[in-house]
């Protein structure tokens, strides 16, 4: 990066920005990159968001549920109790998606009150995961999910779940 481009005001650099046509253009790819992965995802994320619709629950993506306590306002779509919601999501894990999605699923799961629901499906596909970044999303959610006796007895999703915690 040009050195000019440490010593200006934020409001300078906008407008320096504005005319450098190298940024424009990868401003541009950018833009068509995230317009693509948005529609890829919208399109994964379609039958489910149908069946929770179905069950009552209008979100428009999974996410919505995961940010339902979220401190800042603006990323709530969704507020309140989606015990409900927890079947479907326990059948979409078997089905297959978009990592992003997959990792929303779980990520919805993980919620005390889901481990009659979620439970038995969240450990198989824990052992079943390959993907190192959902292996530890998985553990996360078994760490919140799993009940004390539960976790005496199957201890293995922690060494995961520290194994990614360490410095």
């Amino acid at each position: 990066m040009a050195s000019w481009y440490l010593q200006m005001k934020a409001s300078e650099l906008m407008k320096k920005l504005e005319s450098d046509p190298e940024y424009q253009e990868m401003r541009k790819r950018k833009d068509l990159e995230l317009k693509e992965r948005k529609a890829l995802l919208v399109a994964d994320e379609r039958d489910l968001i149908e069946e929770l619709a179905e069950a009552g629950y209008e979100v428009d993506s999974v996410w919505d549920f995961v940010n339902n306590n979220n401190r800042y306002e603006f990323l709530r779509k969704f507020e309140g109790n989606y015990t409900g919601a927890y079947s479907i999501l326990v059948k979409h894990l078997d089905i297959e998606h978009h990592p992003r999605t997959r990792e929303g699923i779980i990520r919805a799961l993980t919620e005390k009150d889901a481990n009659e629901t979620a439970f038995e499906a969240l450990l198989a596909a824990f052992y079943q995961e390959q993907d190192s970044n959902l292996k530890w999303v998985l553990a996360n959610a078994l760490r919140t999910v799993l009940t004390r006796s539960q976790k005496t007895k199957l201890p293995e999703y922690k060494e995961i779940y520290d194994a990614k915690c360490q410095p």
